[in-house]
């Protein structure tokens, strides 16, 4: 009877969490656009992340052959990387370009509330998948229960800016935060 205020995680919670790639782009002319579904499928295959999922499931829906990933390694809140036919690669999110001080493309972001993954291989940016997730129908009510008892509701997400804005304006939330890292999100409630 004395919360004040409601943090809910983004992706499986206020969406479906089922994400479906809306665009592939390469960003170096040696890939195709199968070519970077191919090698970012064979790093997501044997993961349950709905963004792993949905990469996985557009590369078999495309017909497209997934090979095996060797050496596979995550990259703790960042993304994946492994060995794909003697090749490095590496599917990461915008986070780890900042960090490698990898300039992301303008052309990687929309208007849409899109999730970008970015496929690098050895160590060169090949190009990106951008996926969109669906808001539940049940979202809409809850939040609006909440905000009528006078509860403040807010979104933590693991997702960029962007896609955290749209979401939120869409939802009628009183804030969000965006790019938080799994561990991260315990703080936030703490604070």
């Amino acid at each position: 009877r004395r919360i004040t205020a409601m943090i809910f995680d983004k992706t499986g919670t206020l969406t479906k969490g089922e994400f479906g790639v809306t665009r592939i782009e390469t960003l170096d002319s040696d890939f195709d656009k199968n070519f970077l579904l191919s090698r970012a499928a064979a790093l997501e295959q044997n993961s349950e992340h709905p963004i792993a999922v949905g990469v996985t499931r557009k590369a078999k829906e495309s017909g497209i052959e997934i090979p095996r990933a060797e050496e596979f390694q995550a990259i703790t809140g960042k993304g994946v990387e492994a060995k794909v036919a003697g090749r490095d690669v590496k599917v990461v999110s915008p986070g780890y370009l900042r960090d490698k001080q990898i300039p992301i493309p303008e052309t990687a972001y929309s208007d849409a509330a899109e999730t970008v993954v970015f496929v690098l291989i050895d160590e060169k940016l090949a190009g990106f998948i951008a996926l969109a997730d669906e808001v539940r129908e049940e979202s809409a009510p809850a939040i609006g229960a909440f905000k009528q008892k006078g509860i403040k509701v807010l979104m933590a997400t693991g997702d960029n800016e962007k896609v955290a804005k749209a979401v939120a304006e869409k939802m009628n939330l009183d804030g969000y935060y965006s790019e938080v890292l799994p561990h991260q999100k315990v703080e936030i409630v703490k604070e």
